[in-house]
């Protein structure tokens, strides 16, 4: 069966943040992904882990050599997409910018990864993923009402804009097919964090107020979207949203007075709500709560530590986690696609390559000869 992105060719220089997220993705549905790795220093290699290398390949290339300069020009006449992760300004210092790219093949499609934008006061400023959250408001409305913000537990800005970014890449692909015509794509981290901020913000602009964390129900205001330790510790996640939802879990943990006051009026009862219910939680282990509500049409799901996501059932069942056996030989069990296709799902078909070990294949599709690559293998793959 094909895969839907076969002979969609991307050149890959962006070794960190979001990129390599979304090549990962790409791939997974057929893409040719070909990472550009420079060469190595002392036996250091900058990469991420294998699990966003997986059906990619490899290739070691010094593009600072005049030798190097002329492989990556005919790279590029041959592929659909480039996509850079330097900081603003340094692709047009090396000579990789649109532009450039353009005059070497006209339908080029260049995207330029970073946190802040190409363009902006803030778009030389150094930062990382907590630093795009933050500037989007993230901490700010993550934690409890009378602490501090808090830090998420996952590096949104890059997971999210890895995602993200292969949406971009494939708008920017569709508009090709269509017109013929390639382009610019910047982006921002910070500008899908925004989009994931939306409504929050946009609360902001109809009321004309601020809110801090805990003062809204997704920060946990209410007792019926919270979460709940458990008397051995663990915890439950409560997300009952709908009013019969909410009555229904109410008479299970014997408080059906609770049922016609799920937005109590004043903070007193607010908290003293949630009183209530911790005190309830704790008087049964996670597990024997997740028994009882679960399947009971309560919003009610256990809160999964990492080895309990990667094990869990459901997530197996549909292929979200894959087991190492059943991919192949030497495989762990990892994450699988992110997205279920009835006719065309992706497939992990290679293990993450090592560093520039598909090299000299790639020198060959682009019309080196043996003898060509074995006297410029050393030169573009050196310092």
């Amino acid at each position: 069966m094909a895969l839907p992105l076969e002979g969609l060719k991307i050149l890959d220089l962006a070794r960190l943040g979001p990129g390599p997220h979304a090549s990962q993705i790409l791939g997974d549905f057929g893409a040719d992904i070909i990472k550009i790795e420079p060469p190595s220093r002392g036996g250091k290699e900058l990469t991420m882990p294998d699990v966003l290398r997986r059906n990619t390949r490899s290739m070691r290339l010094n593009l600072k050599k005049p030798e190097g300069r002329e492989v990556f020009e005919k790279l590029v006449r041959q592929v659909d997409v480039v996509v850079e992760g330097f900081r603003p300004g340094v692709a047009a210092k090396l000579g990789m910018d649109y532009e450039a790219l353009s005059n070497i093949k006209e339908d080029i499609i260049c995207v330029s990864l970073s946190g802040l934008g190409q363009s902006g006061p803030y778009a030389q400023v150094a930062a990382h993923d907590l630093n795009y959250q933050s500037l989007a408001g993230v901490p700010h409305m993550t934690g409890d009402i009378d602490g501090a913000p808090k830090i998420p537990g996952n590096a949104i800005a890059d997971d999210a804009g890895g995602i993200s970014a292969a949406l971009a890449i494939m708008i920017a692909v569709h508009h090709k097919n269509r017109t013929g015509e390639g382009q610019y794509v910047d982006f921002a981290m910070v500008d899908t964090l925004l989009n994931m901020m939306l409504l929050q913000l946009n609360e902001v602009q109809e009321t004309g107020v601020s809110p801090r964390r805990g003062e809204t129900t997704l920060s946990g205001k209410y007792a019926f979207y919270n979460v709940y330790e458990c008397a051995d510790g663990g915890y439950v996640s409560l997300g009952t949203f709908e009013p019969w939802f909410w009555e229904e879990l109410c008479g299970l943990i014997g408080v059906p007075e609770f049922a016609s006051h799920q937005y109590p009026e004043t903070g007193e009862e607010r908290e003293a709500q949630k009183a209530r219910l911790r005190e309830i939680f704790l008087t049964k282990p996670r597990d024997e709560w997740v028994d009882l509500l679960m399947l009971q049409d309560t919003c009610v799901t256990p809160v999964l530590s990492l080895d309990e996501v990667m094990a869990n059932e459901h997530h197996r069942a549909r292929g979200a986690i894959l087991a190492g056996s059943d991919i192949g030989q030497d495989f762990i069990d990892q994450v699988g696609m992110i997205y279920q296709f009835s006719k065309t799902p992706g497939t992990i078909r290679r293990r993450a390559p090592e560093t520039g070990a598909d090299t000299g294949d790639i020198l060959t599709e682009i019309g080196y000869t043996e003898a060509e690559i074995g006297s410029l293998l050393e030169t573009i793959t050196t310092p």
